[in-house]
Order: C-alpha cells, then structure tokens, then sequence
C-alpha cells in the first residue's frame, strides 16, 4: 500500500502552501521578452526580471576564462523562468515554441561541463523549484519526486521507512533530474549499476507542451539518461528504494604503488565478498586529504576503499584479507575517507581553483590511463589527483584534476588549455568523456556511436524543431554564427592537441615553463579578501538547497553561491543595482550554507564586507531586511532547518538582537 504523499522537500525551495510570500521588492522588467512574457500571467510561473539575476544562469560549477567564454558564446539567458507547477511549464514550453526560443533546462547547475549553460542566449527553466516528494509506496518500495527534488531530500524522505535510494550522485545537494538528464553513474554504482535500472518511469514535457512518460519498457527510455535537455524537461521520476544497509562499514587499504592498488581491487573484484562500492584515492589526493585533516591521521600511499553493507561481506572481506595478510587503515580513518565522497570539492580551495577531466574507462586500462596522466602531467608542471570509481561490466569512472589558481586570468587561461590536451590524451589511452555539456566537445568523436544515434532520433521525434538546448551535444553553436565556438569543434581541436602531445615532451614542458613565466609576472601582489573567498567557492549549488531565504523567495541573489557571484561581478565591472544590493542583504545569517559548504568557507565575514561595499553604493534598507527575518524565522522551512540542525547561527538583523559578526 502507498503512503501518504510527503509534500514538500526538508529543504524545499518553495513558499508553503500556508503562507503568503514575501513581499520583497523587485526589479521591473525591462526588456521586451520578459516583459511580453509578463503580460501572459501564467499562474504559478516566476519569470525572472532583473539582469543580475539572470547573470547567475550564466554559468554552471566550472570556472572557465572570462574572455573566452564571453567570445565564444552568448551565455547571458534572454529570459529565465521558475515554473512551480506542470501547467506553468507546459505553458511556459508553448510559448517558448511559439516565439522560436531555445529552451535550456536547469536543476542547480552543479555538473562542470556547461551542460545547463546557454550558447545563443535563449530562455533558461530552472526546475529546481518543482521539488515535491510525492507519495512512497511500500508495496512497491518506490517514491515518486518532482524533477527539482533533491537526493538529501529524498533521503530524509525514505528514512522514517527505513529505506533508501540504490545509487546517488556524489553531490546529495544535486536535483534528481539533473542527475538523470547527465549521467546516472555514481555512488554504490558498482553493485547496484546504472541509475536507470531503478528508475521505473519518467515524466518529460516535450516542446510543443505535452506531458509524456516513459517506462522501463519503452524503447526511447533509456535515451531520456544522459541526454543532456535535448529531447525535454524531465518533470518526475519514480524510483525504487532499498531497505537501509546494516551491518557492514567501509574499510581503507594503502599501497605503496598505484599498479599494486589495482592489483588487489581485481582480486577483490574476483573474489566472493560483494562489495556495494569500490574507489581508488591516488597518493596525491590522499596527501591533499591528510593535509586538510591536520596531516596526523593519514599517511600517504595509494588508497583503495571498500564498501561493505552487510554483515555476511564483512565476514568474507575478514577471510579475503587474512588470505592475503593485507593490513587495513584504522576505522575511523576509512570512515573519514568514506565521507569525503560527499565532498569532492573540498580542496579545490588549496588553489584555489581545480581543473581536470572525467572519462570512462575499461578497467583493463587503468594502469595504462594512470601512467599517460602522470607523464603528461609531470611535464605541464602539474601533480594529477585521482579519484576512480569502479563501475559494473568492467568500467571505471576516472576523475582525473589538479589544482590550479584562477586569481591569475593568463595562467588560469594556459592552465584550462592543460586541461584539455589532458583530457585528449586520456581519451586516445581509451577513455570516453562522462558528460559532453559544452566543455566536453572537443571529445565527442568518442562517444558512443549508439548512444547518440538513438539520441538524434528520438530528438527527432520530439524535437523536430531544435528548441531543446539548442547549439549544443550534436552541433555546438555559439557566437557569430557560431564561428565563436569552431575552436572546440573536434575536427579543429583533436589534431590541434594531438599535435601537442605528439611533440610532448617538448611542447608540453612549454607549457608548464610558461605558466611559471605567467605566475611570476601576474600573480596579484595582494587579493582582495572578498574576492578570494568568492574564489574559493566550489559554486557548486549545495548552499541554495539549505538557505531559507531562497526557500521563500526563489531568488538565488540571497544563497551564498549568488552572493559569491555578486562579489566577482563587481569586481569585474558588472553594474549592481540597487534592487539588486537589497535581494543580497536578505539574509537570516542563519549559517545553514556554511553547514554544507563543500570547501568549509567562513562566509559572514564575506557577506558583511559585501554589504558594506554594496552600502556604500545604494545604502541600505533596514526596514526591509526586518520585516523579511520575522517573515522567514515565521516560516515552516526555517524550523525544519532548525530542526535538521543546519541553523546554528542567530538572526542579526532583528531589532535588538546581537550582531553575529565573526
């Protein structure tokens, strides 16, 4: 029998249905899309109106060199909106075909391949406010959740049943549709596959404004996985549940050799113990990690980590590793390393700034793509960290980066152009990009032949007129005619970074000896300490899905990642409205967003100096600010916070209250 529908998410993103929305001022439209937009008055649809807020749709997690970008494509949405219901955005959908728009589905814009990033402009639908976890049915063990719902939301969902999703992407703060619309490889992968073998059916609202589902036996449903918003905007998704694991835990090996590490993961893999999931940690990320943890705990070595789930694995992993005299890392220490999955970005902050490539591999040629990385590494002036998560059928996920410093534009440039000959090197070693977006272009002569035939055609199907992420996967377009984006076309890309790996190691220790040249002449003598934090951040969208501000406004300007934004664009001579500097000022100062912050920033002392200067330009409403911390400490998502014990600070601009100032 199916339980009662759950509402909203824990960290929901919508007003409750009890309560009047905020009132907050707002920018009037000026341009003439949104503007005749406006004038449909289509219920439950928040069209979004000031050009700085839309500036934040601009980009997704990565951080690729302004000018580049800027010349390249015209990323600045024409129009973005929020649809809070089906009907709003099948509405939203027919309007769209109906003034020819290119239509880009967004969930929070966490992916770093530029997927959910427009190229010719266009009207981006950010889903993630469609975030309603609906009914679980324990006959079936299924849940059924809106697109914009979150995967930590879904878990707090199924814990009272004591159940649990299969699979999970590595950032639990993602979107279920944005997962689903970009890859469906993650954690727990090895044993359970794919995300599709547990999605039992989709909704997706097709162009022309019809709702379709799919089932696990259409034929065009496992094209929905991975498509990238090409056919539609997945809407809902029904999803099988596990009971919850018990009895196993995760378990850390050291090795003193890369080569030695996968040695014993193939035996593991042979053996009879049944991991639920298996990672390799290179040396080098194991020694970032250990730094981050105080250097004490963890010595460096090539790490393997094994999940294990019951009690029955855990007695064959005992027997496995007395077979083999294998010592193991104290528990706690593997428990550590296991958590660290949920924060991959932590130490992009040491850059601060991390680039790099994903592909997947056969297992069979992990040694091989290992030793191509390093040796093309070594001679860029680059030390490569490693994170491979083994997959079923005898893949592996590589996720392959290295640190860089994106507060120096012309080496942060060199570094992106690093990157991309790494990328191309591991690709012709065998791999095979994980997500195309835009970034992942240059690579797509090897994709998988079948996957995009199928694609193409059920895109024709549905999207006859290519309104659905148009200028990108297939063809990618951009800037004059798309002449802005011919330099990461493969035919143009591939022999030019072929090139350069075919003189390496000449060529390639150029590069590393001019970005040497490059940080000697330009690194900043000082940085700016608003600044620097802003590039410290990850951007990767985990704090919107906790702020209470946005839960009751939808404005991303008051989520730390928006202030972030806010900061770098000033600092680029962006022009801040003073609309703009008062959405930026409502903020509960709750500290929810640093509770989940992937790079474990101290953000009030940013947002202080950030108000300060936006202060200093436009002055500051604090009647405003009043009205909107009573209104928001009144609401039903603030105490939900609460009670997840993500708020741990105190309101600061209540009248009388004590300033939290750090």
């Amino acid at each position: 029998m199916a339980s009662s529908g759950v509402g909203r998410a824990i960290y929901g993103n919508g007003p409750p249905s009890t309560q009047a929305a905020f009132d907050a001022k707002d920018e009037a439209a000026k341009d003439a899309s949104s503007r005749k937009l406006i004038s449909k008055r289509i219920p439950a649809l928040r069209v979004v109106t000031s050009p700085g807020e839309r500036m934040l749709y601009s980009r997704d997690q990565s951080e690729i060199p302004r000018f580049l970008k800027s010349f390249s494509f015209r990323s600045h949405p024409d129009i973005v909106v929020q649809p809070l219901t089906v009907d709003a955005l099948s509405a939203v959908m027919r309007y769209a075909r109906s003034e020819g728009l290119t239509v880009v589905p967004r969930g929070t814009g966490s992916s770093p391949f530029g997927g959910s990033v427009p190229v010719i402009g266009g009207m981006v639908v950010d889903m993630s406010r469609m975030d309603r976890i609906g009914d679980i049915d324990m006959e079936s063990r299924t849940i059924t959740v809106e697109a914009g719902a979150r995967w930590a939301d879904i878990d707090q969902a199924l814990l009272p049943h004591g159940l649990r999703v299969p699979t999970c992407p590595s950032s639990k703060f993602s979107t279920v549709g944005g997962w689903i619309a970009t890859g469906g490889m993650g954690l727990n992968s090895y044993s359970k596959g794919h995300l599709s073998r547990h999605v039992r059916s989709l909704e997706v609202m097709s162009p022309d404004g019809t709702l379709r589902r799919f089932s696990q036996t259409d034929p065009d449903f496992e094209s929905i996985f991975g498509s990238e918003g090409q056919v539609g905007v997945i809407t809902k998704a029904t999803i099988a549940a596990d009971a919850l694991a018990s009895g196993g835990r995760p378990h850390l090996m050291l090795f003193s050799t890369s080569s030695a590490a996968f040695e014993f993961a193939d035996e593991l893999m042979r053996s009879d113990v049944e991991p639920a999931h298996i990672f390799y940690g290179s040396a080098s990320k194991i020694g970032i990690i250990s730094q981050l943890l105080d250097g004490k705990h963890l010595r460096r070595g090539d790490g393997i980590v094994v999940s294990l789930e019951d009690a029955a694995s855990e007695e064959r992993f005992e027997n496995f590793m007395a077979e083999r005299r294998q010592t193991q890392e104290p528990e706690y220490v593997a428990r550590y390393m296991w958590n660290e999955r949920f924060f991959p970005m932590k130490i992009r902050g040491l850059g601060p700034g991390l680039l790099g490539t994903e592909v997947v591999v056969p297992q069979s040629r992990l040694q091989h793509i290992v030793d191509v990385a390093k040796k093309i590494s070594a001679c860029m002036s680059l030390e490569p960290l490693f994170e491979i998560h083994y997959l079923p059928e005898g893949e592996a996920l590589v996720l392959c980066f290295f640190l860089v410093d994106q507060g120096n534009t012309f080496s942060y440039t060199l570094d992106a152009v690093k990157s991309m000959v790494l990328a191309r090197a591991l690709v012709d070693s065998g791999g095979r990009p994980y997500s195309i977006g835009i970034w992942n272009n240059p690579f797509t002569d090897s994709a998988d032949v079948g996957d995009i035939t199928r694609l193409r055609e059920l895109k024709a199907k549905l999207d006859p007129l290519d309104m659905m992420n148009s200028g990108k996967y297939f063809h990618l377009s951009g800037r004059w005619a798309g002449l802005g984006a011919l330099m990461f076309h493969p035919r143009l890309m591939r022999p030019a970074l072929r090139l350069i790996i075919a003189f390496s190691p000449v060529s390639t220790t150029l590069l590393g000896r001019m970005s040497s040249l490059l940080r000697k002449w330009f690194d900043p003598k000082s940085r700016d300490r608003l600044i620097a934090v802003a590039d410290d951040c990850a951007m990767c969208g985990s704090c919107v899905g906790v702020c209470p501000a946005y839960a009751l406004i939808g404005d991303e300007r008051v989520t730390a990642r928006g202030k972030m934004l806010t900061a770098k664009a000033m600092a680029g001579g962006f022009s801040i409205s003073s609309e703009h500097a008062g959405r930026t000022s409502l903020c509960m100062r709750c500290k929810a967003c640093e509770q989940v912050c992937q790079s474990r920033l101290e953000l009030i002392p940013a947002y202080d100096e950030l108000e300060r200067r936006l202060e200093r330009l436009h002055g500051r409403n604090e009647k405003e600010i009043e009205r909107f911390v009573r209104f928001a400490e009144d609401s039903q998502v603030y105490d939900d916070l609460v009670m997840k014990g993500l708020v741990v600070g105190a309101p600061r601009n209540r009248p009388g209250g004590a300033s939290d100032d750090v």
